[in-house]
């Protein structure tokens, strides 16, 4: 989880497969050459050093002073500041921006994602994880009349904003751009469960993945999406959603 930078070191890179993580690298994966990515809410730090590792050029944005010091040193450039307030000083100069698990930790990111649009090229893209409020767990907890925080995953005491899928499209709609694709990512077993990281388990986890594509807006733990500016409610490039689908298939 990158964070917003209230965070701290609370959250780590998730390495296992399907992960909201292993999605947006996969996403980037096809940028054989070097991309401009503005990586915002970095935490530590672990998705800039991957990506720059890849000679792509990588700008970070990150609040917490600590989390930062560890941050900065894989990144091109960085900004230690508040998100909220943070005016991104661009002009159509990234190809990505990256909110990784960082607009449920904001008061208000619809601000926030109209802000970074104009750091955006012409056909510059932003990629989004968000937590989805309305897996099976919370529903099951909601019928129990339970609602109750915790220090990590969906219902994260940190977390000022819930989401949907459809309110996640809807905000996307309302700041003017467009969802190209969308992938949701399964419960992560191998954090609630460590032990089910042993290969013996992998079958289960491609069963459980799989019951999360064709059942998404139930079973998916959180929805990783790009979107770009453009005609709300729109697909502006049916070539990207083609690619998005050919990740999932090939993964």
């Amino acid at each position: 989880m990158s964070g917003s930078g209230i965070l701290g070191s609370g959250y780590e890179f998730k390495a296992f497969k399907y992960s909201s993580h292993y999605w947006i690298l996969k996403l980037l994966e096809p940028e054989t050459k070097p991309v401009k990515i503005l990586d915002v809410g970095t935490a530590s730090g672990y998705l800039g050093q991957i990506l720059s590792g890849q000679s792509h050029y990588v700008a970070g944005v990150e609040k917490d002073a600590l989390t930062a010091e560890r941050a900065k040193h894989s990144y091109s450039s960085f900004w230690l500041t508040d998100i909220e307030t943070f005016e991104f000083p661009f002009r159509q100069e990234f190809d990505y921006i990256l909110f990784a698990d960082v607009l449920e930790h904001l008061r208000d990111p619809e601000a926030v994602l109209r802000r970074c649009i104009p750091a955006l090229k012409e056909s510059g893209k932003i990629i989004i994880s968000v937590p989805n409020v309305a897996n099976f767990i919370v529903r099951l907890s909601l019928l129990a009349g339970k609602f109750d925080y915790g220090d990590r995953g969906i219902l994260d005491r940190t977390h000022l904003r819930f989401f949907t899928l459809r309110s996640l499209k809807t905000m996307m709609n309302e700041v003017s751009c467009s969802v190209l694709g969308v992938i949701p990512t399964p419960l992560p077993m191998q954090i609630v469960f460590p032990f089910t990281e042993n290969k013996f388990f992998a079958p289960l986890h491609e069963a459980f993945y799989l019951l999360t594509r064709i059942w998404k807006t139930v079973f998916a733990y959180q929805f990783v999406i790009v979107a770009a500016p453009g005609q709300p409610g729109s697909f502006l490039e049916p070539e990207h959603e083609k690619l998005t689908e050919r990740i999932l298939t090939n993964s």
